[in-house]
């Protein structure tokens, strides 16, 4: 059996009982970087052969985590936070292992995606994933210009060092009035939910510097209209 884990992405109280004794019952946990899965494992007083499955290494892993898989074994593939396979490594084994007829099982939990998405306010009947932008500024504000006319809400991740120039570049193409969730920290004791228009967004993390995890949901079209339409004078 291939089990797709879910950790916590943050709160250590998040992780499921099932998840626990998967971990423990394992012959070998898979994990994108040796160091954050040891300190998981290190947390819960858990002991596991660890495999590295990164673009580095995904090549020559892959084979033999089929082979041991063929021969009985069972394996548990962990991200280093939250649940695996959002824009994480882990996607070609999984279709690998399905291809061979594999047993594969997720151990759902803890996933900063849905709960950015459901402390937002913003419509959830339909949503996006994006994932990760472009880091190259032409080349994200060429795709931020794709997203921006998207009828639905929309989510978005990147690395806490380039919050502020994705809020610009998001203020800078979707305008000023468009609502925009910045969820950050989520589950941590300093969690913190910023919420408005683009323009009072990037207006509060001018004033209040953040610098850690965070996920950004952005309103999408079909909502911002309605909500102007509100504000239409009558002819």
């Amino acid at each position: 059996m291939l089990y797709i884990v879910s950790t916590p992405i943050g709160n250590p109280d998040d992780i499921t009982v099932r998840a626990l004794r998967v971990l423990r019952e394992a012959n070998a946990i898979i994990c994108e970087e040796h160091r954050a899965a040891a300190r998981l494992l290190a947390h819960y007083q858990l002991r596991s052969d660890l495999i590295e499955l990164n673009e580095h290494t995904e090549r020559a892993a892959v084979p033999e985590l089929i082979a041991r898989l063929k021969r009985g074994e069972t394996l548990a593939l962990i991200s280093d936070h939250g649940t695996p396979m959002l824009a994480d490594p882990g996607g070609h084994l999984v279709a690998r292992a399905i291809a061979a007829n594999l047993p594969v099982s997720a151990v759902p939990g803890a996933s900063s995606l849905l709960a950015a998405l459901a402390v937002s306010g913003l419509p959830l009947d339909h949503f996006r994933f994006v994932g990760f932008l472009p880091a190259k500024k032409e080349l994200r504000r060429a795709a931020l210009i794709k997203l921006r006319d998207e009828r639905d809400t929309w989510v978005v991740f990147d690395t806490p060092y380039r919050l502020m120039v994705l809020l610009d570049d998001l203020l800078r193409v979707l305008g000023a009035e468009r609502r925009i969730v910045v969820a950050c920290n989520l589950t941590l004791p300093d969690e913190n939910i910023v919420r408005g228009t683009a323009a009072q967004v990037v207006k509060h993390f001018q004033q209040q510097p953040f610098k850690g995890e965070f996920v950004i949901v952005v309103e999408g079209t079909k909502e911002f209209k309605i909500q102007n339409s509100r504000f239409k004078p009558r002819r």
